[in-house]
């Protein structure tokens, strides 16, 4: 009888015998059944199975739930015990609603004092199981280091299968059990921007498996996915460093929930389940309104474009003007250089400002331009006037982040100073008093003496945690949420002492510091595959600016690629040099999606993202090299597409952007949840071209044309 087969016929039965000393019980959430075998040693999980469809989602094989690994005094020799193996003591218990295991009295006595917990609770009416993991440790001489909660190790879920992942704003692989593919994000960073994945077929009606950590206070862990194409197998994984790791007899609890949930869609109704939890839970949530946030000023939230550039003042302020003249709507102004220190070098010493930066500043602004100069959030050089140690020894040092070795953490980013040495930057623990006010105090001085419109405060959402191991800092050595913490209490700081009119903003966009900044700056969303996943969960809640515009043979067709996917996944578009005005094609592109973006702005600051439409027909692709990192080939639909809705005001905003030199006809396939009434339907469609607006009743039926290069917005009201 196949593992499936025996699975199903457990719905029947609650718990049956399986092997001399073996025993399986079987746990349903609705659709979603759960089988465990319970062994010698140790309980494994033995099957999880669709009922609808019925579907073992598990590949061949069991997985452990969980792995610890554990450490003795200070060796770096890990013991690591399974959840089915390695264990004297194990028992199931099933009630109600409820299904709780428990492990004790390792086999091996180096391990005694060690056990484990783990409670799932059924919620039937959305075919989920919630977990919760406690490990307590009563030992005299191990401590707890990692803790691998939950992994499973799935099959593939049906033909054209897919895999959701959180790099960037999402990204979608498919395959991936048929070849080999690994990603391992370290949460909170750039590169792990949430904390969710799935796994789900292809087809009309995708089906598969939800899987997340629903932790509201953003603690450290690794997220990672690996693939056996041997076994045609995809395994899930949540490695979460212990907080007190490297002390004997420290214990974990998980924080929130681990959630296995059926999943009735692809990435977009995966995103929708974890935004409804963020709303309710997450600690990050900012409070919202009918205009989006009110504590962002209303001048961010109504931004439309960006440009980068840098230097003195006499080497930027005029062509930003002119970039401003030329696109007719405010522009957001990124500046680096605007300090006498090298870039990358001499940190945190930023003043003085180099010669009339608060007068280009005000002539900026009185320009419709709102500059915004950078600095560094984490950095303090080791050699901070030159290649002299001015104040990091006797000042900093004390507050960088340190290895379990004692030693401190430091990072180097290409920078040299005068005698050709590397640059060697201290990474700063976000609970330090000392770099709190360090920060603080460069913000504030920026925006009260300078004037600036606000601050970019470099890779917070960017660069993942250090496991800091100094107990001098007060916090919790290794892992946990202090870290997210001790930026929390710095942002809050800085922004209750603000001008009401001024902005925060940072480096890329992992979640857990959305409240306290009001812009990300997206700039590394550049992946083959990637999907809205991030701003159809946040959406509103913080403003995404920004993409890295590059060079090469193909940068005409990959500036469109990336401005039209900026426009339909809702970002403030740009981050483009001043210089593309230059450029008569790309700018006159780039102006017609900005004034587009305009037009429309309040659904992406007040709104939320709605499924974007399918277009049925013969969509064409295009393909350039977008140069993240060397030689980097993006393929898209010559036709983007992205929806936005104002759900109080019923109005619905449909975004189509023909990237391509060619006309391209295709009909629109109404989307499930866009709320369309059954009444009477306006339809006003948006000309990029022209900006002219035509009226039709109700959403057209007929195959549309998109003309090349062309951006065009249909609006729905009812």
């Amino acid at each position: 009888m196949s593992r499936l087969l025996r699975a199903v016929a457990l719905c029947l039965v609650c718990r049956a015998a399986f092997g001399a000393g073996e025993e399986l019980t079987q746990f349903s959430a609705g659709d979603l059944q759960l089988t465990v075998r319970r062994s010698a040693q140790g309980v494994a999980v033995y099957s999880l199975v669709d009922s609808r469809q019925a579907q073992e989602l598990l590949a061949q094989g069991p997985r452990p739930l969980f792995t610890l690994a554990l450490r003795q005094g200070g060796s770096t020799s890990e013991a690591v015990l399974d959840s089915d193996q390695g264990w004297r003591q194990c028992v199931v218990t099933q009630a109600g609603t409820g299904l709780e295991l428990r492990w004790s009295e390792p086999a091996d006595e180096s391990l005694a004092g060690i056990s484990v917990r783990a409670a799932a609770t059924s919620e039937a009416g959305a075919s989920a199981l919630h977990w919760k993991l406690y490990v307590e440790n009563r030992s005299t001489n191990r401590s707890l280091w990692r803790v691998v909660f939950p992994q499973l190790a799935l099959a593939g879920p049906g033909a054209n299968a897919a895999v959701l992942f959180p790099r960037g704003p999402g990204e979608v692989q498919r395959g991936v059990w048929e070849r080999p593919f690994n990603y391992h994000g370290n949460y909170p960073d750039g590169g792990c921007t949430m904390q969710f994945m799935a796994a789900y077929g292809g087809g009309e009606s995708p089906r598969g498996l939800y899987v997340a950590t629903h932790d509201p206070w953003g603690s450290t862990k690794d997220l990672v996915l690996q693939s056996d194409s041997g076994t045609r197998s995809l395994r899930l994984s949540f490695e979460h460093p212990v907080p007190n790791m490297g002390l004997a007899g420290n214990s974990f609890a998980l924080e929130g929930e681990a959630v296995w949930r059926l999943l009735r869609g692809d990435w977009f109704d995966a995103a929708t389940i974890y935004r409804s939890w963020a709303q309710r839970e997450a600690k990050w949530w900012p409070l919202l309104g009918r205009d989006g946030r009110p504590d962002t000023p209303r001048w961010m939230r109504e931004l439309n474009a960006w440009t980068i550039a840098g230097g003195a003042p006499g080497e930027c302020v005029r062509a930003v003007k002119e970039f401003r003249a030329f696109l007719g709507v405010p522009l957001g102004f990124h500046w680096y250089n605007w300090h006498q220190i090298p870039f990358d070098n001499d940190y945190p010493h930023y003043f003085p400002a180099k010669g009339g930066f608060a007068q280009g500043v005000a002539e900026l602004e009185s320009a419709g331009v709102f500059p915004m100069p950078y600095i560094n959030g984490r950095l303090w050089d080791s050699h901070d006037r030159g290649t002299e140690d001015f104040e990091f020894s006797k000042l900093a040092l004390a507050g960088v982040t340190r290895q379990a070795d004692g030693t401190p953490c430091l990072e180097s980013y290409g920078s040299k100073e005068t005698n050709g040495q590397p640059v060697r930057l201290g990474v700063m623990c976000p609970s330090s008093p000392l770099w709190q006010n360090t920060v603080s105090n460069l913000v504030w001085r920026l925006v009260r003496e300078c004037k600036t419109s606000g601050v970019y405060i470099d890779q917070v959402a960017a660069a993942a945690p250090k496991l800091c191991m100094d107990p001098t800092h007060g916090h919790p050595l290794g892992g946990g949420h202090w870290w997210t913490e001790g930026y929390w209490k710095m942002l809050e700081d800085i922004r209750s002492a603000m001008p009401r009119e001024a902005i925060l903003t940072t480096e890329c966009n992992s979640e857990p510091f959305i409240r306290w900044f009001d812009g990300y700056l997206t700039w590394h969303w550049q992946h083959d595959g990637q999907v809205p996943a991030f701003p159809a969960i946040y959406g509103g809640a913080i403003q995404m600016f920004g993409r890295a515009y590059r060079g090469g043979a193909t940068r005409d067709l990959a500036l469109r690629m990336k401005a039209g996917q900026q426009l339909v996944f809702g970002e403030q578009l740009g981050w483009l040099d001043p210089g593309v005005v230059k450029q008569a094609d790309n700018a006159q592109f780039f102006r017609q999606l900005a004034q587009m973006r305009s037009k429309f702005s309040r659904y992406f600051f007040a709104g939320e993202m709605a499924r974007p439409p399918v277009l049925l027909g013969d969509v064409p692709k295009v393909k350039a090299d977008w140069q993240w990192s060397g030689e980097w080939w993006v393929t898209t639909d010559a036709v983007l597409t992205g929806a936005w809705r104002l759900p109080a005001e019923g109005r619905l905003l449909l975004l189509f952007v023909n990237v391509s030199d060619a006309p391209v006809t295709a009909s629109i396939r109404p989307a499930a949840g866009w709320g369309l009434p059954a009444g009477p339907v306006r339809c006003e469609m948006t000309s990029g071209a022209s900006m002219a607006a035509t009226a039709a009743p109700g959403v057209p039926e007929k195959p549309a044309t998109f003309g090349p290069r062309q951006a065009q917005v249909w609006e729905l009201r009812w």
